[in-house]
């Protein structure tokens, strides 16, 4: 006697069995019902393969787009020098007035970046402001300069005056490094866990 078999279409046990390439069925229209299941289930996966496929070219020319796209190297390298300068400079006092930065402090530009490209990401440039000396004093309250040259030196100061102004050429490639080596300096100052 034949071992009991089970039918793949409905999972019923039973000894007499139509046999095929694809297994074991109760009858004919078992094995049919099937096959047309299974071949819904293939074409499914075939759909889910190709949108798979396409997620990932369009991710891909995404990606590429945006690592190439000034306006958004931009972005990101602002917000990784202002992160930096943040960290590097949050025990200090504010570099206008010499007060405490509190938890609002920003990342103050000496020359203005909007009119001085050339200087806009220069550490020398950039330092913790308040929040008000920043917005409401117009980026300087008085001993900006004075504090900076004590900083920095007269030297590094007059580098950074030599280089005001000017015009910006700089490609999205020139941006990535920036943003590259800003996110390494804030993690050498980041104590490891």
């Amino acid at each position: 006697m034949a071992a009991k078999r089970k039918c793949k279409h409905c999972g019923f046990f039973a000894y007499d069995m139509i046999k095929t390439n694809a297994g074991s069925f109760c009858n004919g229209s078992h094995a049919a019902k099937w096959a047309v299941k299974k071949a819904a289930k293939d074409r499914e996966r075939k759909a889910k393969k190709l949108i798979k496929a396409d997620n990932k070219k369009h991710a891909a020319r995404k990606r590429t787009y945006y690592d190439n796209d000034v306006k958004t190297r931009k972005k990101a390298v602002k917000l990784a020098c202002h992160a930096y300068i943040r960290f590097r400079d949050k025990d200090k006092l504010c570099i206008c007035c010499d007060k405490p930065l509190g938890d609002d402090y920003h990342a103050g530009h000496f020359l203005e970046s909007g009119n001085n490209p050339l200087t806009r990401y220069d550490e020398n440039n950039i330092h913790a402001q308040r929040l008000d000396c920043n917005f409401f004093k117009g980026g300087d309250s008085g001993k900006y300069k004075e504090n900076l040259i004590n900083k920095i030196g007269v030297f590094e100061y007059w580098c950074l005056m030599m280089r005001k102004g000017g015009t910006d050429t700089r490609t999205a490639q020139d941006y990535k490094e920036i943003e590259i080596y800003f996110k390494d300096k804030l993690k050498q100052l980041t104590p490891a866990h």
